[in-house]
């Protein structure tokens, strides 16, 4: 069965990626569009995992400016949640809903939001609009390395935002990034080589989405969203009736969620004569049950999964259906920085 997908309650994390839920592979827009053109060599390759060997100094940052007894507040949300263990492509996100940042203020919010590491990583926040809620993002250059305890200090409180609107409340947030999980599907081949801590576990065959219909699988860095088990997946979501040659409605398991608008790495064992062999789906990356499971059982979110060999390419959205984040090259990446490199000190 070819097959699109949706869940059925959407996690609050997912919230932070991205508002729409479609169809697996997406007919509907995503709030940030594609980027133009494929990742550049500074983005890491599969199995990167190293913070920049350079020594880094940070730029002094100005004072936030306060706005005390604001006629609104935003309190923003973040990701991901204290205590949490995540994978190496994991960022550090915070999403102002519905609310613009002034351009002129951010330097003075980056300064508010210390991320200290262990070891030392370090990196840079990024600013994005996207239909109206403003993201700042941080990653270090390359992926996380594994191990890594990471700690962000969010000093926002009455922290000014835009005219007559402040930030509300103070956050701590600590996490742990998990082993280096790094898993490269080649859509040309039809398998993905799962590599863990640098060292290739399994090549799984599989099939990713149908290019030939307009349902190819976004290519590009993406990481998992969550781990959500069992999904209902219907084609009603995208607009396919149940009873087209299209359509399907059915429980598929070991589902881990890579965008917002629907792809999935999920057990498909009605494809299973396709495995290896042809790309069938609408943009899911579908497998074996046995190595679904498999797979799904070593995974955390924040995981990475790097998507190759397209004939017609359809990058990953950097922002907004997903944290496309690495498909930036650090120069773009720093671009969107209000700071430039903070040393994790």
């Amino acid at each position: 069965m070819r097959r699109l997908s949706r869940c059925v309650g959407l996690s609050a994390a997912l919230a932070l990626a991205g508002s729409a839920v479609t169809g697996c592979g997406g007919g509907a827009e995503a709030e940030g569009k594609p980027g133009g053109k494929a990742p550049s060599a500074s983005v890491p390759a599969a199995g990167s995992a190293a913070p920049s060997p350079a020594p880094v100094t940070e730029k002094p940052a100005p004072p936030a400016k306060m706005l005390p007894g604001a006629a609104r507040t935003v309190r923003p949300e973040i990701a991901p949640a204290n205590g949490e263990k995540v994978g190496v492509g994991q960022p550090i996100s915070l999403v102002f809903k519905q609310q613009k940042v002034s351009r002129e203020l951010r330097a003075g919010i980056e300064g508010r939001l210390k991320v200290s590491t262990s070891p030392q990583v370090p990196g840079a926040w990024h600013w994005n609009e996207t239909k109206g809620d403003t993201r700042v993002h941080f990653r270090p250059e390359k992926f996380w390395p594994a191990g890594t305890k990471v700690t962000l200090d969010a000093r926002l409180a009455g922290v000014q935002l835009a005219g007559g609107t402040a930030a509300s409340g103070d956050r701590t947030v600590s996490f742990t990034i998990g082993d280096s999980m790094v898993s490269t599907v080649d859509l040309k081949a039809r398998k993905m080589t799962v590599v863990r801590n640098g060292e290739t576990l399994r090549t799984i065959p599989v099939s990713g989405g149908d290019e030939s219909k307009g349902f190819g699988t976004r290519e590009g860095i993406k990481t998992i969203l969550a781990k959500e088990g069992r999904v209902v997946m219907d084609s009603l979501s995208i607009g396919i009736p149940r009873n087209h040659p299209d359509g399907f409605y059915g429980s598929y398991d070991y589902s881990m969620r890579e965008t917002v608008s629907g792809e999935y790495v999920h057990a498909a064992p009605d494809n299973a004569e396709s495995f290896g062999k042809e790309n069938v789906s609408h943009g899911c990356i579908g497998m074996s049950t046995a190595d679904a499971k498999w797979l799904y059982g070593l995974s955390l979110k924040g995981d990475v999964v790097r998507v190759t060999g397209s004939t017609k390419p359809k990058p990953m959205d950097r922002f907004g259906n997903g944290y496309g984040d690495w498909n930036l090259s650090w120069q773009e990446w720093l671009e969107g920085s209000a700071l430039g490199i903070r040393t994790g000190a």
